[in-house]
């Protein structure tokens, strides 16, 4: 009896985090109605209910947390769904004890009756399949986003004074769009934009970004991220691979390609 999926980084926009809270809560009711694993014997309907609708917002707050943090430091990018999956696998011993202590404070009539090894199978299982949802949800949605513009048709305005990376600046955080942009870094459907004040999570692919900063504008170092040219303050190598720091501290990966751009740059 249990629930949770993988989600995305803990900093995206307003939009991504009501939709994951819907669907967290569609899978509990669902759960809940559904009385899987033999819990509809055991268990009244509200009590269920009640029970998978915990489940899922503690299981998948630790599964946020997980993704985020691989995402900054293992991939240093985008979580893979096989990764994202393996974290589903992963946290699913300490969800069942959450499951467990739900049960307790719940329904602890049923607590004879299941084990440990039990729940966290059961926790693993809907793991795996709300992480396949989301995925699958969040695709979709992003399709939708990057349909709409494309759809409309450009309308004619006086722009002489707007900036050729507004589209960009305006979907940042107000504290945000006028500070000297540093880095971008691809997440998933999202983007990170790194500034001297700070980061922001927008919906916007990396190629569409760079796009709206301009060719001059920096270097895509590697296929998830592009760095400022005046960005740059230091380089290191290992194991034949490079990685550059950044005036905030940042470290970022370069791929072989993005090596040559910053060697021919002059950047390293």
């Amino acid at each position: 009896m249990t629930d949770r999926p993988d989600m995305p980084s803990l900093g995206e926009p307003g939009e991504a985090r009501l939709g994951l809270a819907l669907i967290i809560l569609a899978f509990g009711v669902l759960l809940g109605v559904l009385g899987p694993f033999g819990s509809y014997l055991g268990i009244s309907l509200p009590v269920r209910v009640l029970h998978y609708t915990a489940n899922m917002a503690v299981i998948s707050a630790m599964a946020v947390a997980a993704n985020a943090l691989a995402a900054r430091y293992l991939y240093r990018g985008p979580v893979p769904l096989w990764g994202s999956l393996v974290i589903a696998l992963v946290i699913a011993p300490p969800g069942a004890l959450v499951v467990m202590a739900h049960l307790r404070f719940f329904a602890p009539q049923v607590l004879p009756y299941v084990t440990f090894v039990e729940l966290c199978f059961q926790t693993a299982l809907i793991n795996v399949l709300v992480s396949l949802v989301v995925r699958a949800v969040r695709a979709l949605v992003h399709a939708r986003h990057v349909a709409q513009p494309q759809a409309a048709a450009p309308v004619p305005v006086v722009a002489e004074d707007r900036r050729s990376d507004d589209i960009l600046r305006e979907k940042l955080p107000l504290p945000l769009r006028r500070a000297p942009i540093l880095a971008l870094s691809s997440e998933d459907h999202y983007l990170r934009v790194h500034t001297d004040r700070g980061q922001a999570l927008i919906l916007m692919s990396l190629s569409q970004a760079i796009e709206a900063l301009g060719e001059d504008a920096g270097l895509r170092i590697h296929r998830s991220h592009w760095v400022a040219r005046d960005a740059v303050v230091d380089s290191a190598r290992k194991d034949g691979s490079l990685a550059v720091t950044l005036a905030n501290g940042l470290t970022l990966p370069a791929s072989r390609s993005g090596r040559r751009l910053l060697e021919d740059a002059r950047l390293v």
